[in-house]
């Protein structure tokens, strides 16, 4: 038993000692498994730390192509770019590279030390081990926001406005902002490194708007950067706005530059007070192309003498009456040559301001009804070079402007009531004008020609300025603001829905958004007018014998008939022509679905067929489809329908396409079919091709709101301004606008 007992124990310790051994192999096996890994980790952030100091010292020496190197490219080129420039500024201190350490298996980090303004700040640089090399593989954010806005500073917290983004940075020290401040600020990473308040200059007025630039009155041409922002504010509140809301004739605007462009603006939240408009004047009022938007040479006088200023240069000259000024474009800038005077040179907008009571004359710019003489101007004109061309604005008072736009808009036999009416329609679209911003870069509101509203193409008469001085200030309402107050000159006895002629100035769409006030009605007195369908259309426009409002007027019922062959070259030639100015609304059949497409030279070939797709609820054409023998096509929108089927004579040696209209008036190659409430009958020949078309329409024009003639029916049944106004805009209230 003892030995037994001794064999056991014997046994007992050998287990014991092999035990104890294994332990000690482990023990020793993992600290030569740590010592393997902290001096892998201590290689591999030594080699991380060797890394980005040879980056940041290629970076800090400028070598972009060593940095690059050593930089994983893919979407870091422009990245490299901005941080090689961010420490090129002799203001930002490179200090070293430090904590190096690892991220993952292949990843690791390294901080860059570097001063701004003597403030010590570090940045993380990315790295990451790529087969026998770290490298590095992503660079802090460098960005420069120049024209920021402040929206609070507070706890070390920079909190700003930026592209319509609220952005919250890290400060890097106080900068003592507040509400209201717009800063130029460098940022690395999510921190503000430095901030450098810009200085507001209150802008004397805004005279032109451009892509590029902005033109002051004092100040000249300034371009913008292109980053340029729009803030608008009032009650303690900020909101980003944009340029194009920036108002021609606008004061009190805050403007910020960095470099000698402006980077951002600031305009209070309040309505802009109307004192004048500014009207573009072209060449001729026949041509509504861009071409005649500018003029190669303008002759002006004055019939009392007028001063010329030059107000950035602060140049002025004075001339007598009857003096013949003529005005060409030079280079960039304008020369002025006064009769046999030396040759003025300008580099700036020049203004032309008549002596009172006198008027400014414009010789020989054709104006239909100034009966042999030249138009004179109320006000101020001034002169642009744009692009080569002189840029011709009339700034006048607003109701002054309204003295000559209302006989040109409207006869005056149509007597006093309507030309009230007129009036008022006239002043409330010229002050939302004002806010469409048209011809901003052109540094007006508005042009002369029907486009906009008709200006200066009759003279003063009294009874016109008497329907305006009887109307002064009055604009159509609808809520809380100035309605659009659309107008023309014939119904066909029902008026059109607004969103159903014009797309969405916005969105682009077509129908655009209605609008309660432009609205399709009918404008005939006793009878109940059906156009549910394209049947009960023919025979509304077929009919001419209609108690209309607009019966009077030659345009009320009116017909076109053209030959195959002359239809087919006014499509021919006016489809490109459409596609060119609206590529969105001139559509092709491709691949069994219309698409907006590049139009061949000759694109409709030999006419098959013409098809009103859709019509409005007052009967005007939206979409026709035209087919040819080259292709098929749709045309949107009446205006391009109007002037893509033109009766006009294309064909060489062939007498002229003749409009007649239902009171024994005719009109030759008239410039656009007068409206698109029309019917068409088409014959063709054996072949399946069109050999005559014959067109019944009525009214002229786009059909949207009042109707002139019909304004003018209205009167002679008893009806006063007021109550005309209400009918064709039902739902306004009329109100003094100042």
């Amino acid at each position: 038993m003892t030995r037994s007992r001794y064999s056991a124990s014997v046994r007992r310790l050998q287990r014991k000692k092999r035990k104890s051994g294994l332990f000690w192999i482990v023990v020793c096996l993992l600290l030569l498994l740590g010592v393997f890994l902290f001096q892998g980790w201590r290689s591999a952030t030594a080699r991380i730390n060797r890394a980005a100091t040879l980056f940041m010292e290629r970076v800090a020496a400028g070598d972009e192509a060593g940095a690059a190197a050593l930089l994983e490219m893919n979407g870091n080129t422009l990245a490299l770019d901005q941080w090689i420039e961010l420490f090129r500024d002799p203001a930002i201190e490179y200090s070293g590279v430090s904590g190096a350490r690892l991220t993952g298996l292949t990843s690791g980090q390294a901080d860059v030390a570097f001063r701004v303004e003597n403030i010590a700040l570090t940045v993380p640089l990315e790295l990451a081990f790529r087969e026998t090399a770290w490298r590095v593989s992503a660079l802090p954010a460098v960005t420069n926001l120049a024209g920021a806005f402040v929206e609070a500073e507070t706890g070390g917290r920079l909190r700003l406005l930026w592209q319509g983004d609220s952005l919250v940075l890290n400060a890097a020290r106080p900068y003592g902002l507040a509400f209201g401040d717009v800063v130029e600020t460098l940022i690395v990473a999510d921190t503000a490194v430095r901030v450098t308040r810009l200085e507001a200059a209150e802008l004397s007025r805004l005279l032109l708007r451009g892509d590029a630039v902005l033109e002051g009155e004092l100040e000249g041409i300034i371009p913008l950067s292109d980053s340029f922002a729009v803030y608008r504010t009032g009650g303690g509140m900020v909101q980003a706005g944009s340029a194009g809301e920036l108002l021609i004739g606008q004061r009190g605007i805050k403007l910020y530059l960095s470099d000698g462009a402006a980077v951002a603006v600031r305009v209070e939240e309040e309505g802009a007070a109307v004192e004048t408009i500014r009207v573009l004047l072209r060449q001729n009022l026949d041509d509504l192309s861009d071409q005649t938007l500018g003029h190669y040479r303008l002759r002006l006088s004055s019939e009392s003498g007028c001063v010329v200023e030059d107000r950035v240069a602060q140049r002025s000259y004075s001339f007598a009456a009857g003096e013949l000024l003529t005005v060409e474009p030079a280079g960039d800038g304008i020369a002025l040559i006064p009769p046999g005077g030396t040759l003025l040179q300008f580099d700036n907008r020049i203004f032309f301001e008549p002596l009172p009571p006198g008027r400014m004359v414009v010789e020989g710019l054709p104006r239909s009804y100034w009966e042999g003489t030249s138009p004179a101007y109320r006000g101020l004109l001034e002169i642009i070079n744009r692009d080569g061309r002189l840029v011709l604005v009339n700034e006048v008072s607003f109701e002054e402007y309204l003295y000559t736009v209302v006989p040109s808009e409207m006869p005056l036999s149509f007597g006093l009531e309507p030309l009230k009416a007129q009036a008022v329609a006239t002043r409330s679209y010229a002050y939302t004008a004002i806010f469409a911003n048209r011809f901003s870069g052109y540094g007006a509101h508005i042009d002369d020609s029907v486009l906009s509203q008709v200006y200066n193409n009759m003279p003063e008469y009294p009874l016109s300025r008497e329907a305006v001085e009887a109307t002064a200030g009055e604009v159509l309402f609808y809520g809380d603001t100035v309605a659009d107050t659309r107008f023309f000159s014939t119904s066909c006895g029902y008026t059109a829905n607004a969103h159903e002629v014009w797309h969405d100035s916005v969105t682009g769409n077509f129908p655009g958004e209605a609008v309660p006030y432009l609205q399709a009605a009918p404008q005939i007195l006793t009878e109940t007018v059906d156009l549910s369908d394209e049947a009960a259309v023919r025979r509304f426009l077929k009919e001419v014998e209609w108690p209309a409002y607009d019966f009077q007027s030659p345009y009320f019922r009116w017909e076109v008939e053209m030959s195959g062959a002359e239809v087919e070259a006014a499509l021919n030639r006016n489809l490109t022509e459409r596609y060119a100015a609206q590529p969105d609304f001139v559509l092709t059949l491709e691949g069994g679905e219309f698409r907006s497409m590049e139009l061949p030279r000759i694109p409709l070939g030999r006419l098959r067929d013409l098809r009103v797709i859709e019509r409005g609820a007052g009967g005007n054409i939206m979409v026709l489809e035209l087919e040819g023998t080259n292709g098929v096509y749709r045309i949107i929108k009446e205006y391009n329908i109007r002037l893509t089927l033109r009766p006009v004579q294309y064909l060489d040696g062939e007498g002229p396409v003749v409009l007649r209209c239902h009171n024994g008036a005719t009109y030759e190659n008239y410039s656009i079919l007068p409206s698109a409430f029309a019917v068409f009958d088409l014959i063709k020949d054996a072949s399946g091709h069109v050999e005559r078309l014959h067109i019944y329409g009525g009214g002229n024009g786009h059909g949207v709101g009042m109707s002139q003639y019909g304004a003018r029916g209205m009167a002679q049944q008893g009806f006063n301004y007021r109550q005309i106004l209400q009918h064709f805009y039902p739902g306004t209230e009329l109100k003094a606008l100042y």
